[in-house]
């Protein structure tokens, strides 16, 4: 119900997004997580400590599980836009 899918088949977090950096966030139970991490969690397996959610996609608000790749947070930036990546 929190969810529209877009034409590039992203599957878009219609609810909260946190205005520091643009990501979905769920309530489970008292605690507030990310849209995309519960959404990995639910459809594709345990979170993994040390582990960080890349989107292939792109888009932060995105949660489509298929889109969604646990790597190390040096794979996440190598795989970015910023200056440490070029």
């Amino acid at each position: 119900a929190k969810v529209t899918v877009a034409p590039s088949g992203c599957w878009e977090w219609t609810s909260k997004i946190q205005s520091r950096d643009g990501y979905g966030v769920a309530r489970l139970g008292h605690k507030e997580i990310t849209a995309y991490r519960l959404s990995y969690a639910l459809f594709v397996g345990p979170l993994i400590d040390g582990l960080t959610i890349d989107h292939l996609c792109r888009n932060r608000i995105c949660v489509n599980p298929e889109h969604l790749e646990q790597v190390t947070r040096k794979e996440n930036t190598l795989r970015g836009n910023g200056i440490t990546a070029q």
